[in-house]
């Protein structure tokens, strides 16, 4: 049998993983093939620059100017890792004869491709999230056929045209099935690899989630809010034009990794990056509100979420997101609102009334819980950035040599 060459992996998983489309899933890769593909990528060109513009064209949704890159082996083995660990979940993976020491063996070849170096390289970065962008959003649709005799099961295959034919003759009926994130990436042989491979694309994870996704380490993330224009692309998709419940749904995600964060030992400048994201983002709640007719009026977002009837409903992190800005209030009061909005007097009645309405809600003990935990982590006593920042102090000029 002709061995598989890196031209028909690009075209069959690769390229529609990136654009969208049908992913063929074939036999697991062994990593010899993968050696033999990165040696084959200088005879793909073709298809190594289809899914290079595939993903410039994703990323030019979140920058102005997407870098330029080429696809490269640490992406190819990433997509390996992703392709063998739907492979272990695809329907003829029993009817491969796949025993439970093959299943092991597949596993361990994935998690081996998917674990490749971190990255912090902005232009490395990005084309990963360019690559593994639709990882959450991967479905699978499942089709049962029944007509008068019987019926048949088709999973993330079409049904054969000669069972579908004279629908009303052969009283034939369709019923579609939509398999999601959940059942394919999230179940027990998929999970250990799946949370390796997001670990290397952080970018997605702030980006895009799903409930049944492993959770956001922001350690593994935290550099990308110092970057302006990635930030500024990360606060607006997750703060959706949506219903109330929806808007704070990836804010909630990211707030609740915080907690997490807050209970490891984090460098302090971390801390306060997340923190200042937060409030931030919380600052996108105010200014969502600028059009309400009474500009003093009780904030319809926050009366839904914190509604003390729905307290058993919140989603894991609302109460610390939006407490968020009243215990840094507390610990460093510099962080506790975003540069500008004192600027705007409209931004500004919108955001005492929402930390009035948040406070009135939620709680003084919530807030000061949440400052006590804040002040673990920083250690440093607050400043004066005027005292903080030095310019060094010039030397006195040497005196002019003198005649004698």
């Amino acid at each position: 049998m002709a061995k598989l060459h890196v031209r028909d992996f690009l075209t069959n998983f690769v390229k529609p993983l990136v654009a969208g489309g049908e992913l063929h899933i074939g036999a697991p890769i062994p990593l010899p093939d993968l050696d033999r593909w990165d040696r084959e990528l200088n005879d793909a060109s073709v298809e190594t620059v289809d899914v290079d513009d595939a993903r410039v064209s994703v990323l030019s949704t979140l920058v102005c100017r997407p870098p330029a890159f080429l696809l490269e082996a640490d992406e190819l083995a990433l997509a390996a890792g992703l392709h063998n660990a739907l492979f272990l979940v695809h329907p003829r993976a029993d009817q491969w004869s796949v025993s439970d020491r093959q299943r092991r063996k597949i596993i361990d070849t994935s998690l081996a491709m998917v674990s490749q170096p971190l990255t912090q390289n902005r232009t490395r970065v990005m084309a990963r999230h360019a690559l593994l962008h639709k990882l959450m959003f991967l479905t699978r649709r499942d089709i049962t056929v029944s007509w008068w005799t019987g019926r048949a099961r088709f999973q993330g295959q079409k049904p054969p045209s000669r069972l579908t034919a004279w629908k009303g003759m052969r009283r034939v009926r369709e019923e579609v099935t939509v398999v999601d994130f959940d059942e394919l990436l999230a179940v027990p042989d998929t999970a250990p690899v799946i949370a390796t491979l997001l670990r290397r694309t952080p970018l997605t994870q702030l980006l895009d989630a799903h409930p049944g996704a492993p959770p956001l380490h922001w350690e593994d993330a935290v550099f990308l809010l110092r970057d302006a224009e990635l930030a500024r692309a990360i606060a607006y998709r997750l703060v959706p034009d949506a219903p109330p419940r929806d808007q704070v749904t990836g804010p909630a995600r990211l707030a609740a990794a915080f907690e997490q964060m807050l209970e490891r030992a984090p460098d302090e400048g971390d801390v306060r990056a997340v923190a200042a994201f937060l409030v931030h983002l919380n600052a996108l709640f105010a200014l969502a509100e600028l059009n309400l007719r009474e500009p003093g009026a009780k904030s319809p977002l926050i009366s839904t979420v914190l509604a003390a009837e729905a307290a058993g409903q919140r989603p894991r992190g609302l109460a610390t997101l939006f407490a968020l800005p009243g215990a840094m209030a507390v610990v460093d009061p510099r962080l506790a609102m975003p540069p500008g909005i004192s600027e705007l007097p409209a931004l500004a009645q919108r955001w005492k009334v929402h930390r009035a309405q948040t406070a009135e809600l939620l709680g003084d003990a919530v807030i000061e819980a949440l400052a006590a935990r804040l002040r673990r982590h920083f250690r440093l006593a607050m400043r004066d950035p005027s005292e903080v920042v030095q310019l060094p102090t010039p030397a006195p000029p040497d005196a002019p040599p003198t005649a004698t």
